[in-house]
């Protein structure tokens, strides 16, 4: 039976300042009637509704506004701590023209309507600023709209227990970030934080004297003395692509924002390989699985037993609420939760482990070598997560089941 480690200070020292700047009770506490306050039930234009969609999803502190048509009307959903919930509906009559504003605002074909299309702008919204990305997509029952939400010009709290890695995950991190050149990788699936950490990785990386450049698809929030590239396929900017113009910028430091294809994954490797720290992402469930995965991509063994310093693997899980503690208030809309942290696992990559990699083996045997090591994988550091208070043990499961 592995015995729960005492919660150690540092951890909650950054968390909790992250959690209560990032909880509704630190921004007002909002309900389903605070919407109808703030905007009526049938509001008479677009802009009405737009503007009063807006200023719930960011007093809710919504990721993402879904704006999707049915035979009688717009749905509008709201993405909260990673869950989808239904906020309003909207007549059918202003379907047309809120997709028209929204397409206005974000720089896209208003006379395009069979097609999908992107878009964004910077909006103020109740006193923060916000870059909002916009993705159009036509449905059966007409075009509907995505509207991805990121605050900016404020400086979030970057740190490793800010986001919620426990003190030895962050120590790890930490450890290999002080690398002048290898490859450092971040695994989860989609919406798991990946970006999340590797701009705090990056942010760590340049309180020093670095040319750091980063290769991102899209990019989403801005990094202060960083070079950020926009991966632009249409116009032959892949990944792999940008990499190979990247080396001819004179890099310390490169990022790409994820490994998706055999080119961009051989290209990191031997970027790596020559001298340069190169972070990036996969999609994979657990960290070890990412070498396998890379192999499957055409990268040698060899190689990667060379030039892997770190692989991470993390998930997010929601926070039990401050104020009710799993009970359900006004402040969590009912649920319990509110915020959330990351759960994760970290291998650092020592002697025995590259001997390991270098083998045509199984990855249960490198993860036997890792345990000797004190590695613990996510299931471990959810169960602290919930000793700790952090969290649930149903949360815990839910997100490791998926």
């Amino acid at each position: 039976m592995i015995m729960a480690r005492m919660i150690p200070m540092e951890f909650l020292a950054g968390f909790h300042r992250f959690f209560i700047l990032s909880s509704p009770l630190f921004h007002g506490s909002f309900t389903r009637g605070w919407y109808h306050r703030i905007m009526p039930n049938d509001p008479a234009t677009a802009v009405e509704a737009i503007d009063g969609i807006l200023a719930y999803a960011s007093e809710a502190r919504a990721s993402d506004v879904h704006c999707d048509p049915t035979e009688n009307g717009l749905q509008i959903r709201l993405r909260i701590d990673g869950q989808i919930s239904e906020a309003a509906s909207m007549p059918g009559r202003l379907h047309e023209e809120m997709i028209a504003r929204l397409k206005i605002l974000s720089g896209a074909r208003t006379d395009l309507h069979s097609v999908p299309q992107d878009g964004r702008w910077l909006a103020s919204i109740g006193g923060s600023r916000f870059n909002i990305r916009a993705s159009f997509m036509p449905t059966y029952h007409g075009e509907n709209a995505v509207l991805r939400l990121l605050p900016a010009g404020t400086r979030r709290d970057e740190s490793f227990a800010a986001l919620g890695f426990a003190p030895d995950h962050a120590a790890a991190i930490e450890r290999s970030m002080k690398k002048t050149s290898g490859l450092i990788l971040v695994t989860g699936p989609t919406g798991s934080g990946k970006t999340t950490t590797l701009h705090s990785c990056l942010a760590l990386k340049s309180r020093e004297p670095l040319s750091i450049i980063t290769l991102e698809d899209p990019v989403e929030y801005e990094l202060p003395g960083i070079r950020q590239v926009h991966i632009r396929h249409a116009h032959g900017v892949t990944f792999a692509a940008g990499l190979r113009a990247a080396l001819r910028q004179d890099p310390d430091v490169i990022m790409v924002g994820e490994i998706r294809d055999a080119e961009t994954a051989q290209v990191a490797v031997q970027t790596a390989l020559t001298g340069h720290l190169v972070l990036s992402s996969l999609h994979t469930n657990s960290a070890l699985e990412a070498i396998p995965r890379l192999v499957d991509m055409g990268v040698d063994r060899y190689l990667l037993a060379s030039t892997v310093r770190l692989i991470i693997a993390q998930r997010l899980v929601r926070c039990l609420c401050h104020a009710c503690s799993s009970e359900g208030c006004a402040a969590c809309r009912f649920t319990g939760y509110s915020g959330r942290s990351v759960i994760a696992e970290a291998c650092e990559i020592d002697a025995g482990m590259r001997q390991a990699i270098s083998r045509d083996g199984p990855v249960s045997g490198a993860m036997g070598l890792a345990a000797e090591s004190g590695f613990r994988d996510m299931a471990e550091d959810g169960r602290e997560k919930v000793d700790w208070g952090v969290t649930t043990r149903a949360e815990i499961l839910r997100v490791l089941s998926a």
